[in-house]
């Protein structure tokens, strides 16, 4: 607990600095710079400028956040314990948790382009505008279908409310096994990577996938 706690302390601490520190060490030169660039692979050079006058200033706030999300994590995982962390009692709360990161998902989709609009840090000769309608289309049929292709496996020979410290490589299914480590390493890429706004949908869909893991594991013991 007392490592959680330092952790949201420190995130707190990153999140005000980075709040006092300029975009760029010296906008007037940025700017000189940027309107120096040709016509010749203009957009490299216009990130090789900006890498060389910007602070670290929004690296600071998205690791900052998510080094609080993490102390959070770690906080409620010792006030539980551990080997007290289970997948829901429930069948339907399992496709519950599944249709809400599904739902998050694409709302951290649409979150993450407006940040990145907000902060401005596109050539200015870029067009700045959201994805197309079509691309939040294509992102939901695919995590839809994908929802759809995990909870068939809860139709048949499965348990909820079963703890993760019961997991072991014995009777794992290698599909379920592989589904749930990419959602692992989602959640390791959003919270080490620095990308807070994907992070709340990661850790939902890990739990989904952890449960139907860990449920389907169970029926093969029970067996």
């Amino acid at each position: 607990m007392k490592i959680g706690i330092l952790l949201i302390i420190i995130s707190v601490g990153l999140a005000f600095y980075s709040h006092f520190l300029p975009v760029y060490t010296n906008v007037s030169n940025f700017s000189a710079e940027v309107a120096a660039i040709g016509n010749t692979d203009a957009a490299q050079h216009y990130y090789i400028i900006q890498d060389k006058y910007m602070t670290s200033k929004y690296r600071l706030l998205d690791y900052s956040i998510c080094i609080f999300i993490f102390g959070m994590l770690k906080c409620v995982t010792v006030s539980i314990g551990f080997r007290n962390l289970k997948s829901p009692r429930k069948t339907v709360t399992i496709i519950a948790i599944g249709i809400m990161a599904v739902g998050l998902s694409i709302v951290s989709y649409y979150t993450n382009s407006i940040v990145v609009l907000a902060r401005d840090l596109s050539p200015p000769w870029s067009p700045n505008e959201l994805p197309s309608s079509d691309s939040y289309i294509k992102i939901f049929y695919f995590l839809v279908g994908w929802l759809a292709l995990h909870a068939l496996v809860l139709l048949k020979d499965f348990y909820p409310g079963r703890r993760f410290s019961v997991l072991s490589l014995d009777y794992m299914a290698i599909g379920l096994l592989s589904s749930t480590l990419l959602s692992g390493g989602f959640v390791f890429i959003t919270l080490a990577g620095g990308q807070p706004i994907y992070a709340p949908s990661a850790l939902l869909w890990f739990y989904f996938h952890l449960s139907i893991l860990v449920g389907k594991q169970s029926s093969h013991r029970v067996e």
